[in-house]
């Protein structure tokens, strides 16, 4: 169990040093941005690349902090009926639609991603949606590489949810 401890652990560490490291990327998402709306409106020279730029710093931004997200509790519940239940309810409520619902969507997730992944790199995808055709197979990476994360951190709190129904009554 101190191994299990130890990799959970891990797990919950990376979870918030990538969500972190990657909360810095907005600074690059504002500047870009910015400096496209000053392009456009006060010199009448928009950028070929800002739209990918943002789309792409905006999408890593997302993916990248699920599991820190996660790890935290982070995300939006309406426990209009959980919030009724006992403490010791609650988390048998976790234990079951993590399972039945979390790990199945990640893993299918996950699989999908890694085989986008895997595509972009062989044929070395660009982006069609504009002239500027930067490459994809980054962003795809990065996306498959983040739903790992969260399904990483998805089995750290599975078990930190059973730590707890150990300990309580």
């Amino acid at each position: 169990m101190i191994k299990l401890e130890k990799f959970v652990q891990k797990i919950e560490r990376i979870s918030e040093l990538v969500g972190k490291g990657e909360s810095w990327a907005v600074i690059a998402l504002i500047v870009s941005i910015c400096y496209e709306v000053i392009m456009r409106y006060a010199f009448r020279a928009p950028t070929l690349w800002s739209f990918d730029i943002s789309y792409m710093l905006g999408g890593s931004m997302y993916v990248l902090g699920l599991a820190w997200v996660l790890r935290d509790d982070g995300n939006v519940r309406v426990d209009i009926i959980s919030s009724r239940f006992s403490p010791r309810r609650q988390l048998y409520i976790q234990l079951i639609f993590t399972a039945i619902l979390f790990f199945p969507i990640s893993i299918l997730l996950f699989k999908i991603s890694l085989q986008q992944a895997i595509r972009s790199w062989s044929v070395l995808e660009k982006a069609s949606y504009t002239v500027w055709y930067p490459p994809i197979y980054p962003l795809r990476t990065i996306v498959c590489v983040a739903i790992f994360l969260w399904l990483l951190q998805g089995i750290a709190k599975f078990y930190r949810y059973w730590q707890q129904l150990k300990g309580v009554k």
